[in-house]
């Protein structure tokens, strides 16, 4: 915060006793005069020691100000900007309030009476003097910025701009204004405005490290990766102990295809800083993906620190082999689902083997899940999430449970069906019309939208012409949610399943009827997986950490073939060999 201008104050020095001139005769001063030289000779002191950081040294010469004239604005204004440069608010709420009694047509004064407020917590409070400090001066550069700080907060994003942008028509070398800025627009998805804000900001202070760490993280989210890299290498130039700069190279260099390199800086991040969850999460997540998988689920529980974690009192099962946790023999265990629904449909597979163990079953579950899993061996009581559960003695999370198992790779539990639709889900399914002279395909081609890496895993629908024009052929859509719409921009005939989908139970009951199912990295490849169904997914060059590296199957699912791009963003190849494999699949009669 700063002090700002003091309404026409000026730094008087006293020159002994004050006298004036009249017809050419020195004439002593009136008292009136004396009074006001000595007053502005105390706040001249007084705003040299506020200047100077010497706070305690502003609050007497103030009171002796004040002890003259008890309305005098802009000593009430310093005393008070004292008492919050040393903590005390109250007294700088109080103190401010008087000085506006007194003068109102100082916008400093309202400004930083909102930021005394604002430290207090008063939200409200501090942004009507902001408001009310840029009615006095619609130009005020503080107030517009302070207030864009709070809806920054408050996650109002156009609001927050929009005071920043004001700030910066006042002020237009104002790099801190440019910095939040840039962090609004990349709130609102307006990544190209945001580089150019960082851009503005790094122009101005280009030795500041945090400036250079922010648009080097927009750039990667723009998909420009060397520029990015670039960004993150000057921050460390900058700041060699930047933990947040070696993780975002960590996730560039993943981007890039460079897995060595990234593990190296998302390491070297956890070094800097052993409480950097995010860094952790990363250091796993690769681990996972290059097969480490004891390593891996051990560092894989920080995800708690980075995820919202449901709270329970009932103490963690750590598995069979744990020798300080909890047993489960003869005890109620609750297992619940995490994450999206495929991490609930891959993982739902270790449910019987808690039961062997020992263990009576509690399971919570999506209720987009719950008809599903009730086919689902070794539950003993079934749940769906956000509805009262029964007593337990232990709780468990579904992903916690390869770690829990001790599971490697050459220990997955892999035998499948695991789950298997519901009777009246498969009565259902039955009515449709399913054609008994033509390869039956289902087709996924986006997940979840607002999955941070969706655009890498998804297809356009349209790439998938080739394949989908191939004569003998039926497709049938299990596509959910909005991206059923890119069905009417295709030269194919493909019947969309959604109007008769429900939940996964009226999936998985559909998935019976059909030969193949092909689809990108979401929830229908797990499902399919799960019922053992035939599957071919489609995978980005760096996709998720459960597909591995560099192989043609999964450990996880028998059934299933992966078809992987040989570069970041290319699907061309990949849909021409799935069109390869469909043809000669056809031909042979061994699909």
């Amino acid at each position: 915060m700063t002090v700002g201008a003091f309404g026409g104050v000026k730094s008087l020095r006293a020159a002994g006793t004050p006298t004036r001139k009249v017809d050419g005769r020195s004439v002593l001063a009136s008292k009136a005069q004396m009074q006001a030289v000595y007053v502005q000779s105390l706040m001249a002191r007084a705003l040299e020691h506020f200047d100077g950081g010497r706070f305690a040294e502003v609050e007497p010469l103030c009171l002796k100000i004040l002890a003259v004239d008890v309305r005098h604005a802009d000593a009430l204004y310093v005393l008070g900007m004292a008492a919050f440069k040393t903590g005390r608010n109250e007294l700088a709420v109080s103190m401010i309030r008087r000085a506006i009694a007194a003068n109102c047509r100082q916008p400093f004064y309202h400004s930083n009476l909102g930021s005394a407020l604002q430290a207090q917590g008063k939200t409200d409070e501090a942004i009507a003097c902001f408001e009310r400090a840029l009615e006095v001066d619609c130009g005020h550069v503080e107030a517009s910025f302070n207030l864009g700080n709070i809806y920054l907060g408050q996650k109002k994003l156009e609001e927050a701009a929009a005071c920043y942008r004001r700030a910066l028509a006042a002020k237009p070398e104002y790099p801190d204004a440019h910095c939040n800025l840039g962090n609004a627009l990349k709130g609102l998805g307006k990544l190209e405005e945001a580089a150019a804000s960082y851009r503005q900001a790094v122009d101005l202070v280009p030795g500041n490290a945090d400036l250079w760490c922010n648009l080097g993280d927009t750039l990667h989210q723009l998909r420009r990766l060397d520029d990015a890299v670039s960004c993150f290498q000057r921050t460390l130039e900058l700041d060699a102990k930047h933990a947040k700069a070696c993780n975002c190279l960590g996730n560039a260099c993943f981007d890039q295809g460079k897995l060595a390199e990234s593990i190296g800086h998302c390491t070297r991040a956890v070094e800097l800083n052993p409480e950097y969850y995010d860094a952790q999460m990363n250091v796993s997540l690769l681990q996972l993906q290059q097969g480490e998988f004891l390593s891996g689920w051990r560092n894989y529980g920080v995800r708690w620190k980075v995820y919202p974690a449901r709270s329970f009192v009932q103490p963690l099962w750590q598995g069979v082999a744990a020798a300080d946790g909890p047993q489960i023999e003869g005890r109620r265990i609750l297992i619940h689902a995490e994450q999206g629904l495929g991490d609930a449909l891959q993982f739902m597979r270790y449910v019987p083997l808690v039961r062997d163990a020992g263990g009576t079953v509690v399971l919570d579950i999506p209720p987009r899940l719950w008809r599903l899993a009730q086919q689902l061996e070794g539950v003993d009581a079934l749940v769906p999430t956000g509805n009262p559960l029964p007593p337990f003695d232990l709780q468990c999370p579904l992903m916690s449970l390869p770690q829990a198992f001790g599971t490697t790779l050459e220990t997955i539990p892999a035998r499948v069906p695991y789950l298997a639709a519901p009777p009246a889900a498969l009565e259902k399914a039955a009515r449709l019309h399913w054609p008994a002279d033509e390869l039956k395909v289902g087709l996924a081609w986006t997940g979840n939208a607002s999955h941070p890496k969706n655009w890498s895993r998804s297809i356009p629908l349209t790439l998938l012409e080739p394949v989908l024009r191939m004569t003998g052929v039926q497709f049938f859509s299990l596509q959910m949610g909005p991206a059923t719409a890119e069905i009417k921009n295709v030269q194919a005939t493909i019947t969309d399943l959604m109007p008769m989908t429900e939940d996964m139970a009226d999936t998985a009951a559909q998935m019976a009827h059909l030969d193949l199912i092909l689809t990108i990295d979401t929830s229908i490849a797990h499902l399919a997986g799960a019922l053992g169904r035939p599957c071919w997914l489609l995978l980005s060059s760096l996709p998720d950490w459960r597909w591995l590296l560099n192989r043609e199957d999964s450990p996880w699912y028998p059934t299933m073939r992966l078809f992987r791009q040989a570069k970041q963003g290319e699907w061309g190849p990949v849909v021409e060999a799935v069109r390869a494999a469909l043809e000669k699949g056809i031909a042979q009669d061994s699909m």
